[in-house]
């Protein structure tokens, strides 16, 4: 993969479109039945770390991903693994394609 593909994502952008993808497969499954029980979900990411000096300065972590063009960066990049467990506001057990209460 070239340069000209590659773009920047937020990391909590791309944790964002995960959890969007989680909930519209619960809402969607909700009448099947069979359901899963939501376990832990291991993702690994291409990310870039930024470090700015204007007024906001910090850093920034960027996912590295492929796409449309557009401005890349020539910043070293790492390799960084995430550990999420699906759970309720409450803390319970996600259930994916529950039929009753969870």
């Amino acid at each position: 993969m070239d340069d000209d593909n590659i773009r920047q994502v937020r990391l909590s952008d791309a944790i964002g479109q995960l959890r969007a993808e989680l909930e519209g497969t619960i809402e969607a499954d909700k009448h099947s039945p069979v359901a899963f029980r939501a376990g832990p979900v291991e993702l690994e990411f291409q990310v870039a770390f930024e470090a700015t000096a204007s007024a906001d300065a910090g850093v920034r972590v960027w996912v590295l991903s492929a796409g449309a063009k557009g401005e890349a960066t020539r910043s070293t990049s790492h390799r960084l693994k995430v550990s999420l467990t699906p759970a309720d506001r409450q803390g319970k057990d996600t259930i994916i394609g529950s039929v009753g209460s969870k």
